[in-house]
């Protein structure tokens, strides 16, 4: 950091030997910015190793019993025994030339070991940073119903659009030295939160790769950690069923009849207070469900009807930074405007994300 400092005021004395007007006096006073944030980055990451560094040595002499064991890479078994040293290794790269989409894959296997995957699901996959291709669902979320208890072919979630702008237009600024040091502190800054924020240092790096390649989502693991939206999933989902039935009612069914299901996108916000991970990671956002329902007769005269729902929830989302997103980076506040900033500048490039989870089952009676 001290010799990024270095160089960058002297190419600036450099150049004020022949330059001069207005775009110097610009240059000058966005380095001047910069240069504090690279000084303050480069002093809180020194005072940051110093603390790991004595914390490991206090434990050294108390961890000898384990010291045969694994530890993660650059890490002594002792230190990998602290919390805050097991959130710097796990944020720490592979001693390879790894880049942030390794990281990310990295990330993506730490969660398939919990026993959640990607692989294998219904729905439609990313198209590219505009939206998803689809068609266009029933206006309130049932298609007309088939006989017997499955479908033909499953319906594919609707065509999907941002639903604003993002930062503007990519690549349409001039870079400057303030924002160089923004994406270097935010590189920093997406490492070191890895272990305690995965999903949302993952989708950082991402952006901050600078590809605007659509990136999949762990919808699982967004409704496992976020009640509310597990809860807003199933309140549609009793409202699907109940609609089901009173139309199977209606239609005086005699034998089982199977509805599509394949509702409009709707919002939800992830956010703070339930998940930091996911609220850094998408906060707000939109979700489908996609799958069917099938309805039974009453087993006997005036008897419940009984259905079945199975469905999968999908998931969208453009990756950008709103008001009030700011984050803090080793006691440094990188703002919301300052990330914005680097889509414009090309520095990091905005992004669609998507995912479908895997398939949900209810079942029940209505009387």
């Amino acid at each position: 950091m001290r010799e990024v400092e270095s160089s960058g005021t002297g190419m600036i004395e450099v150049l004020a030997g022949s330059w001069a007007g207005p775009d110097l006096d610009r240059m000058s006073v966005d380095w001047q910015h910069a240069r504090g944030q690279i000084v303050a980055a480069g002093d809180a990451l020194g005072a940051f190793g110093r603390r790991l560094q004595e914390e490991a040595q206090q434990q050294d002499d108390g961890s000898a019993a384990h010291a045969g064991a694994a530890a993660p890479h650059g890490v002594s078994a002792a230190s990998a025994a602290s919390p805050l040293a097991a959130t710097v290794a796990a944020a720490l790269p592979p001693p390879t030339d790894a880049g942030p989409d390794d990281h990310a894959r990295e990330a993506e296997g730490a969660r398939q070991d919990r026993g959640r995957t990607s692989v294998d699901r219904r729905g439609s996959s990313g198209e590219g940073s505009d939206g998803t291709d689809g068609g266009s669902p029933p206006p309130k979320g049932l298609g007309e119903p088939v006989p017997g208890t499955d479908l033909d072919e499953q319906p594919e979630p609707p065509k999907w659009s941002p639903p604003d702008q993002g930062a503007g237009e990519y690549d349409s600024e001039w870079a400057s030295p303030k924002d160089f040091a923004t994406k270097y502190a935010a590189e920093a800054g997406a490492l070191a939160l890895a272990g305690a924020w995965p999903d949302a240092s993952r989708n950082l790096q991402h952006f901050l790769g600078n590809s605007g390649d659509p990136l999949e989502q762990d919808v699982d693991a967004m409704l496992e950690d976020v009640e509310s939206f597990q809860a807003q999933v199933d309140t549609q989902t009793d409202q699907l069923a109940q609609e089901a039935v009173d139309q199977a009612r209606a239609d005086g069914i005699t034998e089982p009849v199977t509805y599509p299901v394949n509702t409009p996108w709707a919002g939800h916000y992830l956010g703070e207070d339930e998940s930091k991970n996911w609220f850094f990671a998408t906060g707000g956002m939109s979700y489908n469900q996609t799958g069917q329902i099938t309805v039974y007769p009453p087993e006997t005269p005036g008897g419940p009807y009984r259905y079945e729902t199975e469905r999968t929830v999908n998931y969208r989302d453009q990756y950008n930074w709103d008001k009030g997103k700011g984050v803090d980076i080793l006691g440094i506040e990188v703002t919301d405007a300052q990330l914005a900033e680097l889509h414009r500048a090309g520095l990091a490039r905005e992004y669609t994300m998507y995912g479908n989870s895997s398939p949900q089952t209810t079942s029940g009676e209505v009387s």
